[in-house]
């Protein structure tokens, strides 16, 4: 076997060697080795690009499919459900994109504010458990709302999201009494909302604590932010 692989690799040599020998030979047209360099920069320049786009997709596919199996699927004729799908969204999109800002919270609180079209009179900007990190104006099923980014000391991400609700009546299965207030509690997947009507608007606080334990802490931070911040609809 070994005599049979050490002639066949000489062939193989000899083969080749007859190739380079007898084969003609012709150098390749200026033009042509100037369009192969040019194509080969032009890839370079794409992969530059290419790449961190294509890794920006792949996540925004990853959270996707992450997200879309814990957002409530029965939606029609319960416009408090169509809502909580839309501020899921929301929460989801603060926890991949959303900034930890709390120095320019100040600055960001007038302007988020004016372009949301809801005021507050009063702001719970945090204390030792947990923090205001972030507010910004933003669109929820075509009503503008204000949303302000809370993180609590343990690193779970608390949305609190303030819009105009009209006439829209909270229903009474599921609420909960939670200090001298009867909120709506629900479960969604891996989030729990605690979902309310102040001032003729809609607030949800929402965030991944869903255990017993994490919930009664969500709860906690619904009376610090209840009692301590004050909306109101300026137009």
């Amino acid at each position: 076997m070994a005599d049979e692989m050490t002639d066949q690799d000489e062939d193989d040599r000899l083969m080749g060697r007859l190739l380079r020998e007898r084969l003609p030979r012709y150098p390749a047209p200026a033009l042509l080795r100037a369009t192969l360099v040019q194509a080969g920069s032009g890839r370079d320049r794409a992969a530059r690009w290419i790449a961190p786009a294509a890794a920006a997709l792949a996540m925004a596919m990853v959270m996707l499919l992450w997200i879309a199996p814990l957002l409530p699927t029965t939606t029609a004729g319960d416009p408090v459900r169509l809502l909580e799908r839309a501020v899921l969204g929301e929460h989801a999109r603060i926890i991949l994109w959303g900034e930890s800002r709390p120095d320019v919270v100040p600055a960001a609180l007038p302007r988020a504010m004016e372009e949301s079209g809801v005021a507050l009179n009063w702001v719970f900007t945090g204390d030792e458990k947990i923090q205001l990190l972030n507010a910004r104006a933003t669109y929820l099923e075509g009503r503008r709302a204000i949303e302000l980014a809370y993180q609590d000391a343990d690193g779970h991400t608390v949305t609190y999201l303030v819009l105009p609700a009209g006439a829209l009546a909270l229903p009474e299965r599921g609420r909960v009494q939670i200090d001298r207030w009867r909120p709506l509690v629900r479960k969604e997947g891996g989030f729990s909302l605690i979902i309310w009507k102040q001032q003729e608007l809609l607030c949800v606080l929402v965030s991944d604590l869903v255990s017993d334990g994490d919930l009664a802490k969500l709860k906690q931070y619904f009376v610090k932010v209840r009692s301590s911040t004050e909306p109101h609809a300026v137009y």
